[in-house]
């Protein structure tokens, strides 16, 4: 048996102002449903009803996750969230339906977690996923606008007890007439988790201030001492996950490091287990005209097993 061992490296970067704008999204639209539109929908809903009792998902004893439809690039967008949103409506209304978990719960996981919209096309994150969120079956697909249509095609993820056991159902596909949801950034490609809420204003002191451009007269960065790594989870270990995350924390006057927050993430319990340790690094603070001064700057870990 060949044993990983893993390499975890944790830099200190001086690009907050460009990976903060890059997770920028548009704003959602409010969008509303035509009768053809519904009724594609509702169609589609009754097609995955059949899919998922041949899947032995039949009842409210089964949980079923929808996860927002993607696009070609694998980012998602404000209509395919909607239209996501309007598919998990009309499942859960069918007689005999299977139960279907909140959209809003998948919503809250997301921007929790800020998983790029790479891993949502891996099985084993829609596994990992599916499980943190107690569902039996994942319901997943893309989205295509074909000039006046939308083409839909989604799969039925079916997985057991080991890692391995993961089967999908063939596809079932549909298409809605466009309508007016090709109005304003309804289709402008997004991550699937929301940009983070600005920080609360301090009620401890002053603000802390953003890492200043290298060259800045008078200002020394912060350099950390201690920085013990965080532990690579058992089950990033057996997904073999490699990657790094971006964490934008406080590094105060007296050198720690608080109020850390995920700005990009990775699955697997990875961002807890940064968060975690970040909190114990011990740093020299930031000076301005030889005072030390509180500052808000971005780490990024990267994880690699080799």
């Amino acid at each position: 048996m060949r044993i990983h061992r893993h390499l975890i490296l944790c830099k200190f970067i001086l690009f907050l102002g460009t990976a903060v704008n890059a997770l920028a999204q548009e704003p959602s639209s409010t969008f509303s449903l035509t009768p053809e539109q519904r009724s594609g929908i509702n169609a589609l809903a009754q097609n995955l009803q059949k899919e998922l009792k041949k899947e032995k998902c039949s009842d409210s004893t089964c949980q079923v996750l929808i996860v927002s439809f993607a696009l070609r690039s694998g980012e998602t967008c404000s209509v395919c969230i909607f239209l996501s949103d309007s598919l998990a409506k009309a499942l859960g209304e069918l007689p005999g339906s299977p139960g279907v978990i909140n959209r809003e719960n998948f919503t809250s996981f997301m921007d929790r977690e800020t998983l790029p919209s790479q891993y949502l096309g891996q099985e084993q994150t829609l596994v990992w996923i599916s499980r943190e969120l107690h569902a039996s079956r994942v319901l997943f697909g893309t989205l295509d606008p074909q000039g006046d249509s939308l083409s839909l095609k989604v799969k039925v993820l079916r997985y057991g007890k080991f890692a391995d056991d993961v089967h999908f159902s063939k596809e079932t596909q549909a298409k809605l007439p466009m309508g007016d949801l090709a109005d304003g950034y309804g289709f402008t490609p997004r991550q699937f988790f929301n940009p983070l809420p600005n920080r609360a204003p301090s009620q401890n002191g002053p603000e802390p201030i953003r890492v200043p451009p290298k060259g800045n007269s008078g200002f020394t960065f912060p350099s950390c001492s201690f920085m013990p790594n965080p532990s690579y989870t058992d089950a990033a270990r057996h997904a073999k996950i490699s990657g790094s995350l971006l964490v934008e924390a406080i590094v105060t006057t007296q050198g720690t490091v608080i109020s850390p927050r995920i700005i990009r993430g990775l699955p697997y319990g990875l961002n807890e287990s940064s968060l975690q340790m970040l909190k114990t690094w011990k740093c020299s603070p930031a000076t301005h005209d030889g005072k030390p001064v509180a500052v808000l700057v971005p780490f990024e870990v990267t994880f690699r097993l080799y």
